[in-house]
């Protein structure tokens, strides 16, 4: 068993709490973006989930699988001070074993459905890609071989929603899609910006075995109608948008924010892809070396 990251388990959900709005008075700043705008406070810390998933179960977590992909508790790597870990594995083909942080449903049905209204939302991850993750889709570099092979390890989203429907930002890596890169994240709806974020030291190889600490911040301004999203991979931030009308929008769905991790896609895979999860949580304050929108 490998212990690799320091951190305690703890399994908690809880909703915000909402503070008045008051006039803005001619400030401007964080909260106030011109001085007619109404005063929004952060509110009160809250901790929506967090688990390292030490009693071998998915914790706060559901799981959204497809094309025979499963998830299971594992101990080939773990957070410190934990048992397990969730190995997530898609055997081949086109398929998905994610972990599903479904805001305002099932286990976290005590959740407001979009903790980013107005408010920052912080989410963290660590993982670790399963040896033959490269493989599975022929290889980091494009070739006649591999054309439409891609993985991912995140998305956000509104529902259980499809390919460039709505939300936010997705990471993975398509070598044929974005050329010879490495992981990269980019914004969910990328027939509108399909321009790549690329993480730090994926290419030519993706540190099969290595812990990956992913910190994501979203933000939808409601008066704006426009969100911005922020990505930190092991401290180094790779993305901090502009506020965009598609970052975050919704596009009429009336569900929930979900936020998928592990092995959240394979797409035309030629051998299994395997993500372990080592610690979930997500928050309304800056978690690791996330900072708060400007």
């Amino acid at each position: 068993m490998a212990v690799l990251v320091e951190f305690a388990t703890i399994a908690v959900a809880a909703s915000t709490l909402m503070t008045a709005c008051l006039p803005c008075g001619g400030a401007t700043g964080p909260q106030c973006m011109s001085p007619d705008q109404r005063h929004n406070p952060p509110p009160e810390r809250v901790v929506y989930y967090r688990t390292s998933f030490d009693d071998g179960t998915t914790g706060p977590l559901d799981v959204h699988a497809s094309g025979g992909g499963s998830c299971t508790r594992s101990n080939a790597y773990t957070d410190s001070g934990s048992a397990y870990s969730m190995q997530c594995t898609i055997p081949g083909g086109t398929g998905a074993a994610a972990l599903q942080a479904w805001f305002g449903r099932a286990r976290l049905a005590g959740s407001p459905r979009d903790p980013s209204l107005d408010h920052d939302l912080f989410e963290e991850v660590r993982f670790v890609l399963g040896s033959g993750a490269a493989a599975a889709i022929g290889g980091t570099a494009c070739t006649g071989l591999n054309n439409g092979a891609q993985f991912k390890v995140h998305k956000s989203v509104y529902g259980q929603a499809g390919n460039a429907w709505n939300g936010w930002v997705m990471s993975g890596i398509g070598p044929c899609g974005a050329g010879d890169i490495g992981i990269y994240s980019e914004a969910e709806l990328w027939n509108v910006d399909s321009r790549p974020y690329v993480w730090p030291n994926t290419f030519p190889s993706v540190r099969e075995g290595s812990v990956y600490d992913v910190v994501y911040r979203y933000h939808r301004y409601t008066q704006q109608n426009c969100g911005t999203v922020a990505v930190w991979v092991n401290a180094i931030k790779v993305m901090d948008s502009p506020c965009r009308s598609y970052i975050g929008a919704t596009n009429g769905s009336p569900e929930g924010l979900v936020l998928w991790d592990g092995a959240v896609y394979l797409q035309n895979g030629i051998g299994a892809y395997t993500v372990y999860t080592l610690f979930a949580q997500a928050t309304n304050y800056p978690i690791g070396p996330a900072t708060p929108s400007p």
